[in-house]
């Protein structure tokens, strides 16, 4: 049996095939291939990406009965990324009715809408763990009211006109638990802690004590008019005026409707 150049054998009729020679250049590739790192990267676990926890935000009300300013409070305050303001009213008693759950919650309100009856009001605020800020007029003396808010629980007190980043300041000191007070209001508290306005503090709790309505009977009173035309204007009856101006009289110790009005017009003087 002979065997031809390419390998067959005759007898059988079929041809036989050889490997190629193992000269060990043909297998290098594949071996490069293998051992490329791009390729066995795929069979890597992927490692989790390190997530960073989200910022507490500072949920901020607003509570102004003037919509153009409660509308430049949110543009300033919602300029930062950790302040949102979730709600706008115009009446204290909606906020509080709205200030409630866990969170950093603030209250911004302009003092103007804030009178002796609406001390319970900021009282239950304080109460409930909420920063309130209170936004004094600039008419209006720096001490005027100022006593009776912070004895309520208030723990930020600046003037209506101050600058945007004093304001968002003060908001996110009042999240953090802290007081943010103005400089005045800061110099009217240590005169009257140190008993420097100790006459004028007696005056202003004496005119505290006296409710809403005896408040508007009194201030008619000091205006001139008499029984019947505050009676008109509050429509109420002449016999409820005189009870309302009594009780007034009493609480003031004042004997005649002339002390009444000299008292609270000395009160509201700019030299007082």
């Amino acid at each position: 049996m002979t065997t031809d150049h390419g390998g067959s054998r005759a007898g059988h009729g079929r041809l036989a095939l050889h490997p190629p020679a193992d000269d060990g250049k043909s297998r290098a590739p594949l071996r490069d291939v293998a051992r490329a790192p791009e390729l066995r990267s795929t069979e890597l676990p992927l490692r989790p990406r390190a997530t960073r926890p989200p910022r507490t935000l500072v949920q901020v009300r607003l509570c102004d009965d003037q919509e153009v300013f409660r509308l430049g409070l949110r543009v300033v305050l919602e300029a930062q990324p950790d302040i949102a303001v979730v709600a706008e009213t115009s009446q204290l008693q909606e906020t509080v009715a709205g200030t409630d759950g866990p969170g950093n919650q603030v209250v911004v309100v302009r003092q103007g809408l804030l009178s002796g009856a609406s001390l319970p009001l900021l009282r239950d605020l304080c109460q409930r763990g909420a920063g309130v800020l209170v936004l004094a007029e600039t008419a209006e003396r720096p001490d005027s009211g100022m006593m009776d808010v912070l004895q309520a629980g208030v723990r930020g007190f600046l003037p209506r006109r101050t600058a945007a980043c004093r304001l968002v300041e003060a908001v996110r000191a009042l999240a953090r638990k802290e007081t943010a007070l103005d400089s005045a209001v800061a110099s009217q508290l240590v005169r009257y802690l140190t008993g420097d306005a100790a006459q004028a503090g007696c005056e202003e709790r004496a005119l505290d004590r006296l409710t809403e309505r005896q408040r508007d009977v009194a201030a008619l009173v000091a205006e001139g008019l008499s029984n019947e035309e505050i009676a008109s204007r509050l429509f109420l009856s002449p016999a409820t005026v005189k009870s309302h101006l009594t009780a007034v009289m009493r609480r003031l110790d004042v004997r005649t409707r002339t002390q009444l009005a000299i008292l609270l017009n000395r009160d509201h003087s700019p030299a007082a």
